[in-house]
């Protein structure tokens, strides 16, 4: 599934010119999530496949931008739902994102409609219901809450009641506000005890993170050698080793670069996306 935030961002970048035909494969490539399995995502994937094993709960904790929502995506990626004929698609693992103080209500109705389920309103209790009964058609193992950190703190006891229920491995992700949150309630704590802690990349293992975003996700005609000190020094200031950051800022240089009909990212270009990011 394409971003749309980079695919509107591409459409104003054309403006009302179109956009050559030849460019459109790397364009729709360049707006799309890949799949890239770097060590440390690995470990996480790792730990995630042990809590969804086990039944059990947990939380990752990250600074913004460290890489924990494309973590959790990829995670998801690498667990798709399986078609059924008849029946309810088998969702493995079941990915959302919570808005901004997400009460237990819009909490249970974002599970609805990541299920793909119409009957969304109605009292609490009614949600309830079809909430516990779609996680178990559905056959959900793991449920990953994303930005939890923008919870309301009763919400958490219906995240609770979930567990206590059906047993469903719940991850929480979110920054140190997280933390401070559940660390409110014992009983919450404790049922989120287990944390694994996302570290930014290092800068000594930040020109090995460039080199395989250019050579695995940007795959431009010419290689740009972005591991340059020229190049990498900046980019390293500016995203300060935040996996997210890095991903963000090379897939607008590299659209930018083909707007302009360069076949590499140039210093200029890279320059130039650099200064958006304050």
């Amino acid at each position: 599934m394409a971003d749309e935030y980079l695919r509107k961002w591409v459409q104003n970048l054309w403006g009302d010119d179109p956009i050559p035909e030849e460019l459109m494969p790397q364009i729709e490539r360049l707006i799309t999530p890949s799949i890239v399995e770097l060590d440390h995502i690995q470990k996480i994937h790792d730990w995630l496949d042990s809590l969804r094993l086990s039944k059990q709960c947990g939380r990752i904790v990250a600074p913004p931008r460290a890489g924990k929502s494309v973590t959790c995506d990829v995670y998801k990626l690498l667990n798709k739902p399986q078609k059924r004929t008849g029946k309810r698609d088998i969702v493995p693992v079941l990915y959302m994102q919570v808005p901004g103080d997400c009460s237990a209500g819009e909490l249970l109705t974002l599970i609805l409609e990541s299920l793909k389920y119409e009957a969304t309103s109605g009292k609490l209790t009614d949600l309830r219901r079809r909430v516990q009964r779609l996680l178990k058609e559905s056959k959900v193992e793991m449920l990953i809450i994303d930005e939890a950190n923008f919870l309301k703190l009763n919400t958490f006891s219906e995240i609770a009641r979930i567990y206590d229920l059906l047993k469903v491995s719940i991850v929480l992700v979110g920054t140190d506000g997280l933390d401070n949150l559940i660390k409110k309630e014992p009983y919450i704590h404790d049922r989120f005890i287990e944390c694994y802690r996302l570290q930014l990349v290092s800068e000594k293992k930040f020109s090995e993170l460039v080199q395989i975003w250019e050579d695995d996700v940007l795959c431009l005609p010419v290689p740009s050698n972005l591991v340059k000190r020229e190049t990498l020094i900046p980019l390293y200031q500016k995203t300060g080793g935040k996996i997210g950051l890095v991903d963000r800022v090379l897939r607008r240089a590299a659209i930018l670069s083909l707007r302009k009909g360069l076949s590499i990212i140039d210093k200029i270009t890279l320059d130039e996306v650099l200064e958006w990011f304050e």
